[in-house]
């Protein structure tokens, strides 16, 4: 099934794309799914290569590789916390001891303000609306004519941008990502440069 997966425009070439412009702002990208979809299906598809993590629906499987039981059940609430596993580093699913661990904001791996979420469905909202409440950047893609079921999310402030679900390079969503992408290399360079100045301090103390 993930094989004959129709993807829309750019998916393809996404992934590489976004990571090398990344490089070249000294920006490591990753990429990582949040799905209330099977994993097993996106694990089979050409991009799945592409994704550091997939978190999705899973099934525990028997002696004999058959289905026996829901292992994992991700839905619009559940999908929160792997933004967090994402911010702290604590990848695994499992780890929830590691995840409630408090961590400074300044050490946890990928901040909030350097994440940008892209959903395409309601599920998707809690995250969207997290992200964008911590600094993130939240985007909502549709379909075509499907522009007003996104554009409420928009007006309620519950995203950052709405975008046709066109990821082909120079299209809208394209040049939003991009332009996020240098916001973030500006404002990593200022925030390592008030760090630097606050260590200072504690050194002339």
């Amino acid at each position: 099934l993930g094989r004959d997966i129709d993807f829309f425009p750019g998916v393809a070439n996404l992934f590489d794309r976004v990571a090398a412009y990344g490089r070249e702002r000294d920006i490591d990208v990753e990429h990582y799914i949040i799905s209330s979809g099977l994993r097993e299906i996106i694990e089979g598809s050409a991009v799945a290569d592409k994704f550091k993590r997939v978190y999705a629906c899973e099934f525990h499987y028997d002696a004999n590789g058959a289905a026996d039981w829901p292992l994992v059940s991700v839905n619009y609430t559940t999908k929160t916390q792997f933004l967090f596993r994402i911010n702290k580093g604590v990848l695994d699913g499992t780890d929830d001891v590691a995840l409630n661990r408090y961590v400074p904001e300044e050490e946890r791996p990928v901040p909030f303000r350097n994440m940008v979420y892209i959903g395409d469905g309601l599920t998707d909202v809690p995250c969207m609306k997290l992200g964008k409440a911590n600094g993130g950047h939240s985007i909502a893609v549709y379909g075509k004519g499907l522009k007003h079921k996104v554009e409420e999310l928009l007006r309620n402030q519950r995203v950052d941008f709405v975008a046709p679900a066109d990821y082909s390079e120079g299209r809208e969503l394209d040049r939003l990502v991009k332009r996020i992408v240098d916001r973030m290399a500006v404002v990593n360079d200022l925030t390592e440069s008030h760090l630097e100045q606050v260590r200072g301090l504690d050194g002339n103390g």
